[in-house]
């Protein structure tokens, strides 16, 4: 009998693929894809970065819109504007997603809580799987899907415990309760136990034992404390009772009233979960040596950019591109960085923007240029950290 339900349930979230969201993987901000272009003289082929403003930059066509498309339409795109120009007669191009930079968060009384990385929408039951399936304890009655700060969906899974009835597999298999981009699968537990469940950029996640309310900073610090390198204090979520708020803890560290007792919005009481986010990256692309991602804490200046991501040369400076995560456009003429260094603290890049270092029309040769760019921005990191009280 339950040999045949597990067939049964298989067989039909297969076929629920062709009607809950499983659709051509569609691209999103953040996606790395590798697009290669056949039909001239040799085969080109280049790594880009979807950019918070949903385009891509690519040497020959220029900017081209990505987001919302899927690889097979962005394909199609990029061949459309080849044949516009004139540049390949026959163009043959294959977009692949080489990295997705979409989580789902699985928490509660699971085998293996945490952030697991997806490609496409899933539903709960493959949530479920991807972190080994739940616990003899859990609540599959309640769980909830949360999406965003204020969408809270309950669903009602126990049926997995027990033969169901084919209609009730295809109503979680509908729209409503797959998991994309950021959502969060709480599963939670029968047992009414005194624990709280910290997930995400910790040391140490996984379930820990309170006796009674306790601030965001005790608990991130039952879990070993926050990655230092990866750890995003100024957004840090508390799910408790099915709510989500989130927190910046980054102004109580130094609070001396700590000891006391706990403002409500601080509190992480018995049962709640909690989940450390990454920190936010930006993006670096052109004509630098190390094009990527890189973590950095609040703000940092195009000078410590620049030197981050190493200038090559052939860099055009004086057209520098920040394309900020509200998809705003600003363009900064650094030629003169090395002369008047201080005219460029003002330009300062945040989490979630992106920069593009484009080719000089000229050759020129930018090493030097580079480790005064490098110095610049060492000496002005030690003025900031001895000035800052």
């Amino acid at each position: 009998m339950l040999i045949s339900f597990l067939v049964s349930l298989v067989s039909m979230a297969i076929a629920g693929d062709n009607e809950v969201g499983h659709q051509e993987y569609v691209i999103g901000c953040g996606d790395q894809l590798l697009i290669t272009i056949v039909g001239h003289e040799k085969e080109l082929t280049a790594s880009v970065i979807v950019r918070p403003d949903g385009m891509i930059t690519y040497d020959i066509v220029g900017d081209v819109k990505a987001e919302g498309l899927t690889v097979a339409q962005l394909a199609q795109s990029i061949k459309d504007k080849l044949l516009d120009i004139g540049y390949y007669d026959k163009a043959q191009v294959t977009v692949q997603l080489k990295e997705s930079r979409q989580d789902v968060y699985v928490i509660g009384d699971v085998i293996e809580p945490g952030i697991k990385k997806i490609i496409k929408p899933i539903t709960v039951i493959q949530a479920l799987a991807s972190a080994g399936g739940y616990k003899e304890t859990a609540d599959l009655a309640n769980a909830i899907i949360i999406k965003g700060q204020n969408n809270i969906i309950r669903v009602n899974l126990e049926f997995l415990k027990f033969p169901p009835l084919e209609n009730t597999i295809l109503e979680v298999l509908k729209d409503k309760y797959t998991l994309e981009n950021g959502d969060v699968l709480l599963i939670p537990s029968s047992i009414k136990d005194d624990q709280i469940n910290i997930i995400g950029h910790v040391h140490k996640p996984g379930k820990y034992s309170v006796k009674s309310d306790i601030t965001i900073i005790e608990a991130i610090a039952l879990a070993g404390g926050a990655l230092e390198n990866s750890a995003d204090l100024r957004n840090i979520s508390i799910i408790s009772n099915g709510i989500v708020k989130s927190v910046d803890v980054t102004n109580l560290w130094e609070r001396t009233s700590l000891s006391k007792e706990p403002d409500d919005e601080f509190k992480v009481k018995p049962g709640d979960s909690v989940i450390v986010h990454e920190r936010g990256n930006i993006t670096v692309l052109g004509n630098v040596e190390n094009q990527g991602q890189f973590k950095i804490d609040g703000e940092i200046t195009i000078t410590e950019v620049l030197a981050l991501a190493r200038i090559k040369a052939g860099a055009d400076l004086k057209r520098i591109r920040i394309v900020k995560s509200t998809g705003q456009e600003i363009t900064v003429n650094a030629s003169n960085l090395w002369k008047n260094p201080s005219k460029y603290l003002d330009k300062k890049v945040s989490a979630g923007d992106t920069v593009i270092v484009p080719e000089s029309r000229f050759n020129i040769n930018w090493n030097v240029i580079y480790t005064v760019v490098l110095l610049i921005s060492t000496l002005y990191a030690v003025i900031r950290n001895v000035t800052t009280p």
